[in-house]
């Protein structure tokens, strides 16, 4: 496996594997009505477009301390995506907010998430955070448990807006960026 920084040429690929993962990863867990329309009207396309623009804008120079990485190991697409940026939250600006870490449902379990967490944070920490964040919905009890057991630590509680339906969500907390650096992963 590799993990490396997307590119615009990524986008595509990154819309296939972030619609099938969230999908997959979250039916069940919001009213299925609304999951219903998710699959409905957020399309892999729709993605894509979303991510062609935040990685035009970073290849662009515009897009601030934003890091993307996918994950590959030979296959078509990628097999897993992260996203991390800076905390709007935390006036600071030393806290980073991962918004996307995704992994295809056939390699959940295999290490994947783990590599592109420590990836990320290597980025995040290079560009100057000390901190990291991440929500995840509080009904995701796969998620929140990948997350504890990288050693967040759950540091309150909020809601995500899902056309007008408030969920709840969880929110972890890495004080030390660098607690989540494994010295082994290795990016090209």
């Amino acid at each position: 496996m590799r993990i490396r920084t997307a590119g615009v040429d990524d986008a595509p690929a990154m819309g296939r594997v972030m619609v099938a993962a969230w999908l997959s990863g979250h039916h069940g867990q919001m009213p299925e009505d609304l999951w219903r329309k998710r699959v409905d009207e957020w399309t892999p396309e729709v993605s894509a477009a979303g991510w062609a623009r935040v990685l035009g804008e970073q290849e662009a120079g515009a897009a601030g301390r934003v890091v993307v990485l996918v994950a590959e190991d030979g296959a078509e697409d990628p097999i897993g995506l992260v996203m991390g940026e800076e905390d709007e939250e935390d006036l600071s600006g030393s806290t980073a907010l991962i918004p996307a870490l995704y992994v295809r449902e056939d390699r959940r379990g295999q290490g994947i998430g783990r590599a592109l967490l420590g990836a990320v944070a290597t980025e995040l920490a290079a560009l100057g955070f000390s901190a990291l964040h991440i929500s995840v919905l509080t009904l995701n009890r796969p998620a929140r448990a990948f997350y504890e057991a990288m050693g967040g630590h759950e540091i309150g509680q909020r809601t995500f807006n899902e056309e007008g339906v408030l969920l709840p969500e969880t929110v972890y907390a890495w004080p030390d960026i660098t607690a989540l650096i494994d010295r082994r992963t290795r990016r090209s």
